[in-house]
């Protein structure tokens, strides 16, 4: 995985009851959650829904509400977590990405970074 213009992007393959979508996300160790767009959402069956627990965001725009879903799966980088939860967001264009990876993704992982070769990987932490 490669950091391009300073971000730590990379490919995920997103997995709901049905169906499978792969994405390019932004590793975002500021967010605390993955944020997941609602069409997104949607194709994969992780339905809103105005009872559904709910996370408070900080955003560019001010503090926003937004549903919380678990996602069945999510891999990147031949690593997996399973029913991880996420919220429902759309990032405002021109956002080249829209599906952010947060750190309750990040801390059930190792992240290594290396600045000088300009990539990342993520590793499966020993138990």
């Amino acid at each position: 995985m490669r950091i391009v213009a300073r971000k730590l992007t990379t490919r995920v393959k997103l997995q709901g009851r049905r169906f499978t979508v792969f994405e390019d996300a932004l590793m975002d160790t500021g967010a605390a959650f993955t944020v997941v767009p609602p069409e997104t959402a949607e194709f994969l069956e992780l339905k809103i829904d105005k009872d559904s627990p709910k996370a408070k965001l900080v955003t560019a725009s001010g503090i926003i509400e937004t549903p919380v879903r678990v996602l069945e799966r999510l891999e990147v980088a031949g690593q997996e977590a399973r029913e991880l939860q996420v919220v429902i967001h759309k990032i405002p264009d021109p956002a080249p990405i829209k599906v952010l990876l947060g750190m309750n993704l990040i801390e059930k992982m190792k992240l290594i970074v290396d600045g000088k070769k300009n990539d990342f990987k993520l590793e499966d932490p020993p138990s």
